[in-house]
């Protein structure tokens, strides 16, 4: 900056020389141009000498005029030179300050995250004195520490997971077991309600219908809701006023019409099963 100031002053000096100088010798060549006019008028040898004198001094004159001309152009160029370096120089430190900016910038951003980085190594140290086992661990020794949680956690989980296995094993035959026993007892269910509806019937007593003593059997009708169906095993007896006289076997069974054989040598001697006759069963269900 100093350097730059310097070159202007001096261009300003050698300006204002070469002015002077100018403006000197444009003083001495009237002055001579006035005296030979006045003096030298009828003296032709001394207006000669003038002439030369005045030839010799503007030729010194436009001489020096050059040389100043140069001299001015090299300054003109070297204050060129200067303001083109003046003006990078500028915008170097435009740049330097810029970069200052973005360093501090950048500096603040750091602290910031340094800030952000100590409160996350609180909030891990926190979690991690959480842990059971954990609770005096250090920063240092927190990933061996971590490490050693975590395979005893493997372990137990393996374990468990074993555990489980054998729950699913287990609740596996469980629900085979429970599907086996919900048939069971369907099927239980079916043969207590069908000995539910058949013991309302224990004490029901039918009448003989029709008796077919060639063939040995008798019909009589028990309804739709006696219970009774086709394959029953059911002892029957034939009573009359009380006293039992022939057991019967269920044959068929057809719209609620019962057909039932006998054997005739079981009857009393001399006694035939007559329409009229009340049918029940030997052994009430339930009994």
């Amino acid at each position: 900056m100093k350097i730059v100031t310097y070159i202007l002053l001096s261009c300003v000096v050698v300006l204002a020389l070469i002015g002077y100088h100018y403006a000197s010798n444009q003083e001495t060549t009237l002055r001579m141009l006035v005296g030979a006019r006045a003096g030298f008028a009828e003296d032709p040898a001394g207006m000669e000498l003038t002439n030369k004198n005045l030839i010799t001094e503007a030729a010194t004159i436009a001489k020096t005029r050059s040389d100043a001309l140069k001299a001015n152009a090299s300054r003109q160029a070297e204050t060129t030179r200067a303001m083109e370096k003046l003006e990078d120089a500028r915008h170097s430190a435009e740049n330097h300050k810029a970069e200052v900016e973005r360093m501090t910038a950048r500096n603040e951003e750091a602290a910031l995250h340094q800030e952000e980085l100590a409160k996350q190594k609180e909030e891990f140290a926190a979690q991690l004195h959480s842990v059971p086992g954990l609770e005096n661990a250090d920063s240092e020794s927190a990933v061996d520490a971590l490490h050693t949680v975590v395979q005893e956690n493997s372990e137990a989980i393996a374990k468990l997971d074993e555990q489980n296995k054998k729950l699913v094993s287990q609740r596996k035959d469980l629900n085979e077991g429970v599907s086996s026993a919900t048939v069971n007892f369907n099927t239980k269910k079916e043969q207590n309600d069908r000995f539910m509806e058949t013991y309302r019937n224990n004490g029901v007593e039918y009448r003989v219908a029709a008796v077919n003593p060639q063939w040995h059997f008798v019909v009589f009708n028990a309804g739709e809701d006696s219970g009774f169906y086709p394959g029953d095993t059911t002892p029957l007896l034939v009573r009359r006023n009380g006293v039992s006289i022939a057991t019967l076997r269920i044959v068929s069974v057809s719209g609620g019409q019962v057909v039932a054989e006998y054997d005739e040598k079981e009857l009393p001697l001399g006694v035939m099963i007559e329409v009229g006759d009340m049918v029940l069963r030997k052994v009430p269900m339930g009994s």
